[in-house]
């Protein structure tokens, strides 16, 4: 019998993709840094599209952008969207 082991997604933090990549967000910094990136629309399970690197970073979020400090954006982990770069153009749904 053939044994199928499922893929596991490593969680990065969000500085660390490059422009053009899709992302869900799996962890969210502190309680403060939480608030605040939840009322910017950044939150858990939140499909992102990486814009420009550095500082700022500069995310599209349900087609708004959003630039986040770097000392902001290190709190962030994400998982890498499987399949395609830019997951939403494939129609994938996300949690």
């Amino acid at each position: 019998m053939q044994t199928i082991k499922p893929s596991i997604l490593q969680s990065v933090q969000l500085l660390e993709l490059a422009p053009g990549s899709c992302c869900t967000v799996t962890e969210i910094g502190t309680e403060a840094q939480s608030s605040r990136l939840q009322s910017m629309g950044i939150c858990l399970g939140r499909t992102l599209e990486v814009l420009k690197s550095g500082d700022p970073l500069i995310v599209k979020v349900y087609g708004t952008r959003i630039g986040l400090s770097a000392r902001l954006a290190e709190g962030i982990r994400v998982e890498a969207c499987q399949g395609s770069q830019r997951c939403w153009e494939k129609m994938i749904p996300h949690g």
